[in-house]
């Protein structure tokens, strides 16, 4: 695959607890999705592909791994798959054979097991879980670890198999959406009614300012995403041509590495603050047949609702026509910001 569908930042040290909200998965162009109460993400990917996805979550210790894939062999149930996925899984040698334990949930066949530290590699002591479902014709593994675990956590991973559920998606709720992104400030836009609102992830990093990503997907096609990330930045951003200086350092992803190829940045009109974007298509893709995993389309895009914070932004899509990706970037002119006050 060329691109990576995915939103990856560096994650912060030590384990969360569960958060309100359910972890959303979605399965983007098959209709359905998969909940579960997990860590709210500091690091989340999520890659499509023709048999399903592979998606990843970090919080921490605390890392859920899920992959949808076509049966294997003549297919089959939950057990079916579960015997196929503990038949790879147990051929680890690092498994303590006393800690393996099967059981079921109520949405899934599970697996409990640990892995002895390794010294040799410095990796600690880390307890597993594997959750083994099948559902429209797919089969899917969630796969939950947490290194060095305590028994708090491991009951954090019983609850969160009791949890596991999928279905339908529901239907996408347009409007005013307002995401509070603690000490940068208050976002409120106008999130179309085609996108679904994915995960917000925080990252905090001694070496980097605090980041603030909001992600939303398309429920109907894997190929459009749509990410924003906001962080304080050193440079004030008052006018249209600092931004555009500040876009031009920055290649949109289609045409990273490439020698010669201009991007046209234009103004996006903002509510309050500046912004540019630009449309990139990948080259190399022009005349192919739409893969999953492979959009052809990125718009990119800088804003800076409030002269101190800065928001980069990335959209993905198969057509720079496609409505929904329109409509997003549309719905960036929306965008207002209301700064937290200091005491």
């Amino acid at each position: 695959m060329r691109h990576a569908i995915t939103a990856f930042l560096l994650g912060s040290l030590g384990c969360a607890s569960l958060h309100a909200e359910p972890l959303i998965i979605p399965v983007a162009g098959r209709g359905w999705q998969i909940t579960l109460d997990g860590p709210l993400p500091a690091m989340e990917s999520l890659q499509p592909d023709a048999q399903g996805l592979t998606y990843r979550s970090i919080a921490g210790r605390f890392n859920i791994e899920v992959f949808v894939t076509a049966p294997a062999g003549a297919g089959g149930n939950d057990s079916a798959c579960r015997d196929h996925v503990w038949g790879m899984a147990s051929r680890n040698p690092l498994i303590q054979q006393d800690s393996i334990k099967q059981w079921s949930a109520p949405k899934a066949e599970c697996v409990e097991y640990d892995f002895a530290e390794d010294k040799k590699l410095r990796k600690p002591a880390q307890a597993n879980l594997d959750c083994c479902f099948a559902h429209e014709g797919r089969w899917v593994d969630v796969h939950v670890s947490v290194s060095s675990a305590t028994d708090e956590e491991r009951v954090l991973l019983k609850n969160l198999a009791q949890s596991l559920a999928y279905g339908p998606f529901p239907a996408a709720q347009g409007g005013q959406r307002c995401f509070e992104l603690g000490a940068l400030g208050r976002l409120q836009i106008e999130v179309p009614a085609a996108w679904h609102v994915g995960h917000p992830c925080m990252v905090k990093n001694s070496a980097l300012p605090e980041q603030r990503t909001l992600s939303f997907f398309s429920a109907s096609d894997p190929n459009k995403t749509w990410k924003m990330t906001f962080f304080k930045s050193a440079v004030r951003y008052k006018t249209l041509e600092k931004i555009k200086q500040t876009a031009t350092t920055m290649k949109p992803p289609a045409v990273d590495g490439s020698v010669g190829q201009p991007v046209n940045w234009q103004e996006l009109k903002l509510k309050q603050g500046v912004g540019c974007y630009a449309l990139s298509p990948d080259a190399a893709l022009a005349g192919k047949a739409i893969e999953i995993g492979n959009p052809k389309v990125f718009a990119t895009a800088f804003v800076a609702p409030v002269p101190e914070v800065l928001g980069t932004i990335t959209l993905s899509a198969d057509d720079a026509k496609a409505p929904d990706l329109l409509d997003a970037l549309q719905a960036l002119g929306s965008i207002e910001w209301e700064s937290v006050k200091k005491e």
